[in-house]
């Protein structure tokens, strides 16, 4: 009897272990820092103190109450390049804090 292996490419053994491992979420994170500061620039990227996911929200720290107010403007604009650059559809909405 012989016995066949499962073979995959590595591109495919690379994103099964990422889901089994659950890194998922955190290089999504760092994508969208990539993105961020390429889509923002310098000065809005050192006004920003920290991203995280928490239920399909990216939320976004800032420390400066007037550039959150302005953000807050244009956050489908946003949100809609964050995913257009991520190609994914795992984050719905955007919040600035």
């Amino acid at each position: 009897m012989s016995l066949r292996r499962k073979e995959q490419t590595s591109n495919s053994a690379i994103k099964s272990l990422i889901k089994a491992l659950g890194l998922e979420e955190k290089l999504l994170i760092l994508e969208i820092e990539k993105i961020w500061k390429n889509m923002m620039g310098d000065v809005i990227c050192k006004h920003t103190l920290k991203m995280f996911i928490d239920k399909k929200v990216l939320f976004i720290q800032l420390n400066s109450a007037s550039l959150r107010n302005e953000l807050n403007y244009n956050q489908a604009a946003i949100l809609s390049e964050i995913i257009k650059e991520t190609h994914t559809k795992y984050i719905n909405k955007i919040k600035f804090i």
